[in-house]
Parts: structure tokens; C-alpha cells; sequence
């Protein structure tokens, strides 16, 4: 949630919301989010830089007083609980896009940035000034290390890490100015970048840039972070006829990549290996991020991908200013690749991930949990307990009505006295699938529903 600087985690069992995080010291985290291989780390960087601790602090005062916040965020399966373990307060530029590492790589992580020139006005111009911005590239286990070791300042009761004084973990990779996506490939050998406002794509060697840091190759520092000579680190650049505005990189089965060209208005397949352009195909118009079938994994599916249209402009029929966007649909399982359907969507569609069906596995009903003190399984217990002024509603939804007090002359009424706290639990005692029973009180803006077997309660 980027508006709100928040962050979600989904059961996919139940494609239900179990907890929401708000991040602290940011301002929308858009880099994110990115996790590790074992989910040891899910990684939310801010778009913006702010103040810490959303202090004010002049503009004038931009490059000192304001940071970009990388929170490392842990999530507790058993708890269903997500937790910021750390922070890093990197420099005050803007952070677009991420990806974490896989096999060799499994350690590291890197992230896009843009307005390295610190600009606080125009940015559009301001901040395209440099020939080059960088890729922020950093070992969570170092850092994770540093941690431990109490090598952190408490900020606004967060734990965070300042390069500039616990120095190692974290490097800047050159890359053309302004980039938008940064893909590691299924291999976990290279990571992927494309300056927005430059014709080539970067394909970087994880091998070269940790050789490079052990030799200590470096180029320099800015803000107290080593750089790493772009030759040390590039091992080819890839730079597709005509094709202008590469943005996101995806993969298949058989590691080729394809990637979305905002301004040509196409997508293009290539050879991460080579560099050799295999195949492109145009759609309508804009595409922005792509999504292939498991095509962010160490094994990607290889069949489809989705090309993810920023702007459509007359594909579909008007509905006022704002044009339906587009997703469509590519069929990349041979050489060629075929657009194959097209959707209108919400703009701006954006990260998407695409799973094989086989691996979600859904519950149709919520199983009886006989320990819920809640819950109520036979129409009989439907009760309602009144504590001086807290009362407490047993009910039962099913087809179709509610039953809160069993032995009332009307079982289907609460009565309370104004002034009360009145709590109501909520048992769906309709154990078919997709009879989901909601229950709303009208201008109290409280509205909730219950699922086949489910106990929910409002307050």
C-alpha cells in the first residue's frame, strides 16, 4: 500500500488478509516487496525519502536531513504476525524496484534507484542530470550480522543501520540513469537493469561484483557506500534495434528473457547468455511490468506471459478520462511469440505473479474448531450474556436468517441500552462451500462476513 506505507500479508488457504504493517520511516514502500529464498526476509525500501521519524525538515535541508528507509520485515507463520527485525537508512534518493537473489546469489538482494542527484524540484529534469544512477547492492546476512553485534542506532524504537558508520553488506552498482526493474535471473547468476531514458539493457555478474569487493575494486564512495566500477561488475550490455524504453524483465523455462519496452511499445525476447534479440512482439500501447507464468522463481513455468499496459489509450470503449487499461496475454512456449488475448484492467496494472493452480490449496469450509470460545455449533446455544453494560452476543448465521438468543420470544433481535459496548460473535453454521453470511450494522460504517464455518466477531 503505497499511499499509506503499508504492507499486507494474504493466506492463500483462504485468500484472507492476516495482518497488516504499517512501515515506519517511509514514504510508500513501491520497492517492495521482495523476499528471499526461504522467506527469511521480506524486504519493503521506501519510494521517497522523508525525514526519520517524519520530522520536519526544510527541503534546504534535503541531502542531509532526509533518508530512503530499507525495512527488512520477518513474518511469523505460527502468529500470523509480520515484524520489522531492522532498518538501513540509506541516502536520500528515490528507490524504485527490487529483487532478491536465488541460489549463489540467496544472500543478496538489489534495488533500483533514481534522483541520485538529490534534486527537490522538477524532478523529471533535476533528477535525469547524472549520466548514471545506481543499483543498491547488499548481503542481508551481513547485515542481519551487524544487528546482532549491536552495530545499529535506535531510531523511533527501530533498529537502524547508518553505512556511513557500520560500513560492509552494502554497495552501489553504476547503471544507466533513471532504471526501472532490476531482475535476477532463475540461475541466480545475473541481475538485470534498464536506464528508463537509455536504449540498452545491463546484464550484471553477480561473480564479477563479489570478486570485485573482495578485491576491493572500488570506484570511490558516495554517502559513505563503496562503489563498484561499473566494468568490474557489467557482463554484457544488450541493446535491441529500435527498442526504446525497457523496463521489467521476466523469464522462462529456458532462461531466455523477455522485456517490456515502454516507448516502442513491445516486448522483446533475448538471450541473457549471449545478448542475441530472438524474437519481439508489439501490444497495445504502453507495457510497464510483465508477469510470466512462475517466471520470478528458480523454475519458471515457460508458457505465458502476461504483458502489463500502463497506458491503452482507444483499445476499449470510453468510460470517461480515465481509459481502461490493458493486460494481455502471450503465448511464449514456442521461438515466436503470440499475443493471444487482451483484458481491459484498473491502471496502472502493476507487480503481478502468476502460480501454477495445483500449488494453491484452498479450504471450501472452515473446519469446527470445538475450542473456539466463541463459536457456537448448535442453534440451542445461540445466547446472549450481559456483563453491566459490556453484553456479549452467541450467534448463529445460516440459510437464511440469524439466531442470537435461542430461548427469546424474538431469537433473531439484539436489545441493548444505549451507551452499551456490545460485542458480536458470529458462527456460519452453513458448512457448504460459497455460502458466505455477512452481517452490518447501517451507518455504524461496520460491516464484516463470514465464511462457510467460520466464527467472526465485531465489536
Amino acid at each position: 500500500d503505497v499511499a499509506n506505507s503499508r504492507a499486507a500479508v494474504m493466506d492463500l488457504k483462504t485468500f484472507t488478509v492476516k495482518d497488516i504493517i504499517e512501515v515506519p520511516n517511509t514514504s510508500g514502500p513501491h520497492c517492495a516487496a521482495f523476499v528471499t529464498e526461504n522467506t527469511e526476509y521480506l524486504f519493503l525500501p521506501t519510494r521517497f525519502s522523508v525525514p526519520l521519524g517524519h520530522q520536519y525538515a526544510s527541503l534546504d535541508e534535503y541531502s542531509e536531513k532526509y533518508r530512503g528507509v530499507m525495512s527488512a520485515v520477518t513474518f511469523n507463520e505460527k502468529a500470523q504476525k509480520l515484524h520489522i527485525a531492522y532498518q538501513v537508512a540509506l541516502p536520500p534518493w528515490s528507490y524504485d524496484l527490487s529483487d532478491a537473489g536465488k541460489k549463489i546469489s540467496k544472500d543478496w538482494a538489489v534495488l533500483t534507484t533514481y534522483n541520485t542527484e538529490e534534486a527537490t524540484t522538477n524532478l523529471e529534469i533535476n533528477a535525469s542530470q547524472e549520466d548514471r544512477d545506481f543499483i543498491v547492492l547488499f548481503n542481508w546476512k551481513e547485515l542481519e550480522n551487524m544487528v546482532k553485534e549491536g552495530k545499529y542506532d535506535n531510531v523511533g524504537g527501530q533498529k537502524m543501520i547508518f553505512p556511513e558508520k557500520h560500513k560492509g553488506g552494502i554497495y552501489l552498482v553504476p547503471v544507466a540513469k533513471s532504471p526501472h526493474g532490476v531482475d535476477v535471473t532463475p540461475d541466480g547468476k545475473y541481475f538485470i537493469a534498464s536506464g528508463k531514458l537509455a536504449p540498452l539493457l545491463t546484464v550484471f555478474s553477480f561473480e564479477k561484483a563479489f570478486q570485485a569487493i573482495e578485491k576491493k575494486e572500488f570506484a570511490g564512495e558516495r554517502n559513505g557506500i563503496p562503489i563498484l566500477k561499473y566494468e568490474s561488475v557489467m557482463e554484457r550490455e544488450v541493446n535491441p534495434e529500435n527498442a526504446l524504453g525497457p523496463l521489467h524483465t521476466q523469464f522462462d523455462d529456458k532462461g531466455m528473457a523477455y522485456t517490456t519496452m515502454f516507448i516502442s511499445s513491445e516486448v522483446v525476447k533475448w538471450n541473457p547468455e549471449t545478448g542475441e534479440v530472438l524474437d519481439r512482439v508489439p501490444v497495445q500501447y504502453s507495457p510497464g511490468h510483465a508477469v510470466a507464468a512462475e517466471g520470478d522463481t528458480v523454475s519458471p513455468d515457460g508458457k505465458y506471459l502476461v504483458s502489463l499496459n500502463k497506458l491503452a489509450k482507444d483499445s476499449y470503449l470510453s468510460v470517461g478520462p480515465s481509459h481502461p487499461e490493458s493486460m494481455q496475454l502471450i503465448d511464449i512456449s514456442g521461438e515466436k511469440m503470440k499475443v493471444i488475448q487482451s483484458s481491459p484492467v484498473d491502471p496502472e496494472p502493476h507487480y503481478g505473479q502468476m502460480i501454477k493452480a495445483d500449488k494453491i490449496k484452498t479450504v471450501e469450509v472452515y473446519p469446527k474448531d470445538e475450542n473456539h470460545p466463541n463459536a457456537v455449533y448448535n442453534q440451542k446455544d445461540a445466547r446472549i450474556v450481559r456483563k453491566g453494560n459490556e453484553v456479549h452476543v452467541y450467534g448463529i448465521a445460516m440459510r437464511s436468517k440469524f439466531i442470537f438468543d435461542a430461548n427469546a420470544k424474538r431469537p433473531d433481535v439484539i436489545e441493548v441500552n444505549e451507551g452499551d459496548k456490545v460485542v458480536v460473535h458470529l458462527t456460519n453454521l452453513d458448512f457448504d462451500e460459497d455460502i458466505t453470511h455477512g452481517f452490518a450494522i447501517n451507518q455504524y460504517n461496520l460491516n464484516m462476513e463470514i465464511q462457510p464455518g467460520q466464527t467472526n466477531t465485531i465489536e
